[in-house]
């Protein structure tokens, strides 16, 4: 098995190397699978896609369109912990946080634990909800509290990407959070 930072370049070039066609495609493909997950009055935690990521943006302007209340992640200036702000204006105020990502700018935050579903960034995934993410812990670190729970595992973490992201098994440590699923544009993988 390959190690993780090797698996994280190799991902990542196949993430880039898909065409925008079949990119753009992907996006409305994976905001179908999601459509009948989405009910109104939900708590989504969405992301806003840096680089190569696979957008979330038709999935967005679906889930407010059927009433569903979409959050962004917001990164702390100090710890890994996120907490996330409500998308209640798309045409709000933006910022850079220090990593170069958008974040919406909300006077209001939200912890993780009032989140119903979260959709997740992936370098890499496999069909078992093993995710490799960009490293840096924030993600497993918000939901850690997840582990600790015998029955109710809400929110939801679910998986996007792009099918080339997908490979047979992610090495997995432990503290990693797992998914419950994972959506790319070819399928909807449940854990």
């Amino acid at each position: 098995m390959t190690d993780k930072a090797t698996l994280r370049r190799q991902l990542r070039r196949r993430r880039m190397a898909v065409p925008a066609a079949e990119r753009e495609r992907a996006e409305r493909l994976v905001a179908a699978r999601l459509r009948p997950l989405l009910r109104r009055g939900m708590r989504l935690a969405a992301y806003v896609a840096l680089g190569s990521e696979l957008s979330l943006a038709p999935l967005i302007s679906l889930a407010q369109a059927r009433g569903v209340a979409v959050y962004l992640p917001v990164v702390p200036r100090r710890g890994r912990r996120m907490r996330f702000a409500a998308l209640a204006d798309p045409q709000g105020v933006w910022r850079r946080n220090r990593y170069g990502i958008r974040e919406y700018h909300a006077r209001k935050l939200i912890s993780a634990r009032a989140l119903d579903m979260v959709l997740l960034p992936l370098v890499g995934f496999d069909a078992q909800g093993g995710r490799l993410g960009q490293g840096g812990g924030y993600y497993d670190t918000t939901f850690a509290f997840r582990a600790h729970r015998q029955q109710w595992r809400k929110p939801r973490l679910w998986g996007v990407g792009f099918e080339c992201q997908r490979v047979a098994a992610i090495p997995r440590e432990p503290h990693d959070a797992p998914l419950d699923g994972v959506i790319s544009e070819a399928a909807l993988y449940r854990a």
